[in-house]
């Protein structure tokens, strides 16, 4: 699955906010965490399942 940092960050986070976290530059709330995990049809727990 293809996606870019605008189809993760729609329904309430930026896209400039996600590319921040993606290099580290800032951290994260959980409920960004949550927004995030719901635009891409998961659970938070999911976002840290690396197995």
């Amino acid at each position: 699955m293809k996606l870019t940092q605008d189809d993760i960050g729609i329904n309430g986070i930026s896209r400039s906010m996600v590319s921040l976290v993606e290099i580290a530059k800032t951290d994260i709330t959980v409920s960004k965490l949550k927004i995030i995990a719901n635009n891409l049809g998961l659970k938070v727990q999911d976002l840290f399942d690396f197995e």
